[in-house]
């Protein structure tokens, strides 16, 4: 089914046309992938007003579309083989923006086409999902279309919320996407963010430069790339010189009274959040000395590797709350992926692939419970429940948009563990210990694809992967603590031993 807004167009749940997985002994993985599914094709708004192409949704029905939510929901539609997109989502949000200044509001309300809460914006994450969408699909031709809505952003915030120091603020912990945090109060009513530094813009903010300049080195602008290249490390410096607290080895957000000249003292927020763990992302937690510590943090079951992980804020924080009381230490899919990602990229591989299996297995534990089921906003850091609002009562359920990044991206890169990377033509398999593992039907850099692990085995060639290709590609496969073997996959079938 073609991709748009077309008027009459109707997106439906069609198994078949989806990637299979295969995963040996865990059937309820692979039923809590198809429920994220199917929950998602349901959760689709088909907007009747000129301009708008359909949109999925956490929330259908409420006449909003938010920023960070499309972005994240990116990540998962990346495996949908083309039946849906939710750069449908980006696509309206580019258009909304004002293209003189660069602003995209954090969120939109559909009808008037006017921001919905204020002047706020929201994590400018669209360069990281544009980029990754390139590396499954092989398709560039986006770049020039949408970077100059991403350039347009990125300017606004470094022209519009940096202070004396060079770094960066959101309005409130609402904007950050972070409602109730315990980092800068809570709504603040001059939207400049209580005087706070806000650690994860000043990531994202780096993260986009860093996705900004591999998308112009796709299109060959050198000038451009050694600019965003420089911009990166510009950023990541000042997130190590300020937000890094060298004794306690993590990074924090940090008050500045003072917007018009930098800051004498910094003046750390004692809270640890997840907010910390865009700086693997970003690159700024790039060498042993910082990146170190943090890991110990992020799996210190006492701090962040609770029962769900990853926990919102810190279990040491006076502010947590046991049933997750909304960010006060639930499990959110969109930063628990970030996290997830963040350990992969950095070689912590296997740390990625623990915090993958509780992850999942928390949702499916709450899934095939009568009292809950489904899929739901937010989860209980300490069992298998959701978790609770500020107010006591439970999340909101069936929330795929990003509910499905567990169930659907993580289970495919992490727990399958497979990573597809079209600029480079390759895909990359770990093995996961004595476990037959694959995914069939799956469209990569325009042709489809089908990787299985068929046979496992302890001696030298027992082990065997299938591989089913349209088009040739390397195939690089890890097993047994990071060892690897490299194979080039030919057009037809491919049998392969380890």
């Amino acid at each position: 089914m073609a991709i748009g807004g077309k008027e009459g167009v109707v997106y439906r749940f069609e198994k078949e046309k989806l990637p299979q997985p295969i995963f040996e002994g865990k059937q309820d993985w692979i039923d809590l992938y198809y429920k994220a599914w199917e929950i998602a094709f349901e959760n689709v708004d088909y907007v009747n007003i000129e301009g708008w192409k359909p949109i999925l949704t956490c929330m259908p029905g409420v006449g909003v579309t938010w920023q960070w939510d499309s972005c994240f929901m990116t990540f998962i539609t990346n495996y949908s083989n083309g039946t849906f997109s939710a750069f449908n989502n980006l696509d309206n949000l580019y258009r909304l923006r004002d293209k003189e200044t660069g602003y995209i509001s954090m969120a939109y309300r559909i009808e008037t086409e006017q921001p919905a809460y204020g002047e706020r914006i929201n994590p400018p994450l669209y360069a990281w999902a544009e980029w990754e969408h390139y590396l499954i699909s092989g398709d560039s031709s986006r770049f020039e279309e949408v970077l100059p809505a991403i350039e347009g952003l990125y300017n606004f915030i470094e022209n519009n919320r940096r202070r004396g120091e060079g770094l960066y603020y959101f309005e409130d912990t609402g904007s950050s996407g972070m409602d109730n945090s315990p980092r800068s109060g809570f709504a603040a009513y001059d939207l400049k963010g209580s005087d706070v530094c806000f650690i994860d813009l000043a990531c994202q903010q780096a993260l986009t430069a860093k996705c900004v300049a591999k998308m112009y080195e796709v299109l060959g602008n050198e000038e451009k790339v050694e600019f965003y290249r420089a911009e990166n490390k510009r950023i990541n410096d000042l997130i190590n010189r300020y937000h890094w607290h060298p004794k306690t080895g993590f990074y924090y957000d940090f008050f500045s009274r003072n917007s018009s000249r930098p800051t004498l003292k910094v003046k750390w927020i004692n809270s640890k959040t997840c907010a910390a763990f865009w700086t693997l992302l970003c690159d700024a937690s790039d060498d042993l000395a910082h990146t170190v510590p943090m890991v110990e943090h992020m799996m210190n079951p006492d701090e962040f590797f609770g029962h769900s992980p990853f926990a919102s804020l810190s279990k040491d924080d006076l502010n947590y709350d046991p049933t997750g009381g909304y960010w006060l230490g639930s499990n959110w899919h969109p930063t628990t992926f970030a996290a997830i990602r963040g350990l992969y990229e950095k070689g912590y591989t296997e740390y990625a692939r623990q915090a993958a299996v509780k992850y999942v297995e928390s949702m499916c534990d709450v899934y095939k419970d009568p009292a809950y089921g489904g899929i739901w906003e937010c989860y209980n850091p300490e069992q298998s429940r959701p978790a609770t609002r500020e107010n006591g009562e439970l999340c909101v359920p069936n929330f795929v948009g990003w509910g499905g990044l567990g169930p659907i991206t993580v289970l495919i890169e992490n727990l399958i563990s497979l990573h597809f990377n079209a600029a480079e033509n390759k895909v990359e398999f770990d093995l996961f210990p004595e476990k037959k593992t694959g995914l069939k039907n799956m469209l990569f850099n325009g042709g489809k694809v089908d990787i299985e692990c068929t046979k496992i085995g302890v001696a030298a060639g027992e082990t065997e992967i299938k591989v089913t290709a349209e088009k040739p590609f390397t195939l690089v496969v890890r097993y047994a603590r990071r060892r690897k073997q490299t194979f080039e996959v030919q057009a037809g079938e491919n049998t392969f031993n380890i």
